[in-house]
């Protein structure tokens, strides 16, 4: 069986990484990173799931996708106009937030996704598909509809003891639409896309070289494209397969993630101290913090909203930011200990930052559901602006941040381990110039 010579993105350890069989998975042996996994007949599932997930989305778009209804009175709201009326009622910044991130976003995935798999089922590639799966790979922490739709619960139980709920047609294709984005994603991960299009544009890029045991890419002057994961000389400048700049490591890092996440601590202040949204009942006015909401939702026994709410929009924030600290700091004091542990927790920050965005799309959806004139109206306060800017900072700190920092501080004794398995390297070089 044929190999393909690549880098851990992880920790930048040197694998001979074999074709997988369906329903097997690639793991790094030294920080246990899972690199790929392959499922039976991934470019057709893909393209299913995809062509069914933007269907489902363009559905989700004429038709009501709730309505709020109080003493004869009905406030009814659609995903495609709910974004305009909050526009129009002068919240311009969740207007953009929630067109962007559960709308906009999802649907230039897909059709991305769309645009490099059907010329694949072919066996073909056009010009434009590295571009394409360069710019998949760079949306998939953006796509929020699974975040948007447990902001959309959370919102249900708010209400739920205001007035009548009643679910539109819309939000049930929109449910369908975040399933079938979730099968895309996981059917075909990254690397399995990149391999499919080599093998359409009829490149070989297996080798039979045997790497040197425990050998890092940069001890051996090579490097792995960020994007694509395709190894080059470190002389290289641009990648040949997917033709983004190479640098050994995310350039500035350290500096980018903690710009950014110096940024969001300072934010985090605002947003907890100033009410997130105001409840307007027949005149008088009842200002809501996120904590003062989870409050409120325990003291009225919803306790799992109340618990989700609490976990995503306080603590999931603040175990970031502290891990992020803890990560920046450890790398720049060249700490040698617990490797495997700060590891876990820089996967930890990627997987869950994104989920505090939750309390910013019960912010919108309350906004854009609740107008009810002089009777009952929800307007956002100015803690919604600074705790969205604070999801954002810390996911772009945690973006910036570049793991394999964790492992470039190895002790001198691992240094001369690796050091042993230099000489196979010198025909892998060979390969790689070719």
């Amino acid at each position: 069986m044929s190999t393909e010579n690549i880098a851990c993105h992880c920790c930048d350890l040197l694998i001979e990484m074999p074709a997988l069989e369906p329903g097997s998975k690639a793991i790094c042996p030294r920080c246990g990173h899972q690199i790929s996994s392959a499922t039976h007949n991934p470019i057709d599932k893909a393209s299913a799931f995809a062509f069914s997930a933007l269907l489902f989305l363009l559905l989700s778009l004429p038709f009501p996708f709730m309505a709020f209804q109080s003493q004869g009175r009905e406030q009814q709201v659609s995903l495609i106009t709910s974004s305009y009326d909050l526009f129009t009622l002068g919240f311009p910044l969740l207007a953009i937030l929630l067109s962007v991130f559960i709308l906009l976003i999802p649907a230039l995935l897909l059709s991305a996704y769309l645009c490099v798999l059907i010329p694949l089922r072919l066996d073909k590639v056009h010009k434009l598909s590295f571009l394409l799966t360069r710019f998949i790979v760079s949306l998939h922490p953006w796509g929020m509809a699974e975040v948007f739709l447990i902001g959309v619960l959370v919102s249900l139980v708010k209400i739920a003891g205001m007035a009548d709920i009643v679910i539109g047609m819309s939000f049930w294709a929109y449910v369908l639409f975040s399933l079938s984005l979730i099968a895309t994603i996981t059917t075909i991960d990254k690397m399995q896309l990149w391999s499919a299009l080599d093998s359409a544009n009829r490149i070989q890029r297996s080798s039979s070289r045997h790497l040197p045991r425990s050998a890092t890419a940069l001890q051996h002057n090579l490097q792995s494209c960020h994007c694509c994961g395709l190894i080059h000389p470190l002389e290289a400048k641009r990648c040949q397969r997917c033709h983004k700049n190479l640098h050994p490591r995310i350039p500035f890092s350290l500096q980018k993630t903690w710009a950014y996440l110096i940024t969001g601590i300072i934010l985090y202040i605002p947003a907890n101290l100033y009410p997130i949204m105001h409840t307007r009942l027949l005149g008088s006015d009842e200002p809501s913090t996120i904590l003062g909401g989870v409050v409120l939702l325990w003291q009225h026994g919803s306790y799992p909203i109340a618990l989700i709410v609490f976990i995503a929009s306080i603590l999931v924030p603040i175990a970031k930011m502290l891990a992020l600290l803890w990560l920046a700091y450890s790398v720049q004091a060249d700490h040698q200990h617990r490797i495997e542990e700060r590891v876990w927790m820089y996967r930890m920050t990627e997987l869950i930052g994104r989920w505090s965005m939750i309390d910013v799309f019960v912010v919108a959806v309350l906004v854009a559901l609740v107008q009810l004139g002089g009777l009952i109206n929800i307007v956002p306060g100015i803690a919604v602006t600074a705790f969205a800017a604070v999801v954002i900072f810390t996911m772009l700190s945690a973006l910036s941040f570049d793991p394999r920092l964790i492992w470039d501080n190895l002790t001198s004794q691992e240094k001369s381990a690796v050091q042993q398995g230099t000489e196979p390297l010198n025909d892998l070089m060979d390969d790689v110039r070719q």
